[in-house]
């Protein structure tokens, strides 16, 4: 018998179950795609990655539209298109790699709470007059826009782009969800791995970095210096006063000051109990002397609210590469000369064994 010559209720019950059968075989589809998704987001793939997929699904389950990604970053108020091709590039700025958002997008952007929007006959609309010559050469009359939460690096946007979208069906809507919880996952991970890598390398009392990221970056100087012939000093600086459990905002005061004293380019680590070890390159003996007086005025200074760890002075100990060869040789040094410093504040250097009050002592310039 002819499917067109069945009853209706058996019509009905067939074409329901083709339905059924081809939401069984997407739902199988989506599972498998979203098992290797979170795969992908386990690797640590980035974003950009995930940018790719999100295109293909959705000119796969949205082949009468057209998509485009654009994205903003953190302290930054250009728009920028994530993927150039030629039906995106009509929107940017001639001679320019930045594009001006219509008023109607740009509202749009400043209402997160409104995750996606559908507008119809845009090409005639005053809102987005200044994107009609796009859409008249595309034949596109409505949009859907979506925003993608990215609370740490900015903020992504997609626009559907189309002819006729009438409103926005379930298949869209559940596509467009889909990719934005895709791209929101991937952020996360981002950003996970961006604060695990931070902990792990800097301390979390200070922001300075910890002891075995120091000793990694230390060598890496050891090695320049010895194929540059340069001088390095290892300076340590030891509170005089006690840090206590609650004094994370003390020792990051601390932490700032000791910084305005050195380099951007100079390393300098929190090593715990009060301690804190430099790493400079030195021209002269003596550069490393004027960063140790730096540290002690900047640090023994009056201020409207001193600091209870600084209140009964610092000591500092210098030595010196290519006297000593290793970092480990430096640290002892350094150390050996800090705890020789009998005043209130002040550093010695040690040199060959001994301990001076300057290199002037030693040294001739």
């Amino acid at each position: 018998m002819a499917f067109d010559a069945l009853p209706l209720d058996i019509q009905e019950l067939q074409t329901r179950l083709l339905q059924t059968e081809k939401e069984r075989e997407l739902l199988a589809r989506q599972n498998a795609e979203m098992a290797q998704h979170l795969r992908s987001i386990a690797e640590g793939k980035s974003i950009s990655f995930f940018w790719d997929q999100v295109l293909d699904d959705c000119k796969r389950d949205l082949p009468n539209a057209y998509v485009t990604l654009l994205a903003q970053a953190e302290q930054d108020q250009e728009w920028h298109l994530v993927r150039h091709d030629d039906t995106n590039i009509q929107l940017l700025t001639p001679n320019s790699s930045e594009m001006t958002l219509p008023p109607a997008v740009q509202t749009f952007t400043q209402s997160p709470s409104c995750s996606m929007r559908h507008e119809a006959n845009i090409h005639q609309s005053a809102d987005w007059s200044m994107w009609h010559a796009f859409l008249s050469a595309n034949h596109f009359s409505d949009v859907v826009l979506v925003n993608i939460n990215e609370p740490y690096d900015g903020a992504y946007l997609m626009l559907l782009f189309g002819r006729g979208i009438a409103s926005l069906d379930a298949a869209t809507t559940q596509c467009l969800t889909r990719c934005t919880h895709l791209i929101e996952a991937a952020a996360l991970r981002e950003q996970a791995d961006r604060l695990l890598l931070e902990a792990s390398h800097f301390d979390p009392q200070t922001g300075l970095l910890r002891a075995f990221s120091f000793q990694h970056n230390f060598s890496i100087v050891l090695k320049d210096s010895r194929r540059h012939f340069m001088r390095v000093a290892l300076i340590s600086l030891k509170l005089r006063s006690a840090v206590g459990s609650n004094d994370d905002a003390l020792l990051k005061d601390v932490a700032a000051k000791i910084q305005t004293a050195i380099r951007d380019n100079d390393l300098v680590a929190y090593y715990g109990e009060g301690e804190f070890v430099m790493g400079v390159c030195i021209r002269h003996m003596q550069d490393a002397e004027v960063i140790a007086s730096k540290l002690i005025d900047v640090l023994t200074a009056s201020s409207e609210t001193p600091n209870r760890l600084t209140k009964e002075g610092v000591r500092i100990g210098i030595a010196y590469y290519p006297e000593h060869s290793t970092l480990d040789d430096l640290y002892r040094a350094s150390g050996y000369a800090t705890n020789s410093v009998a005043e209130r504040s002040g550093y010695r250097i040690e040199f060959h064994g001994a301990l001076y009050t300057s290199s002037a002592e030693f040294y001739t310039f």
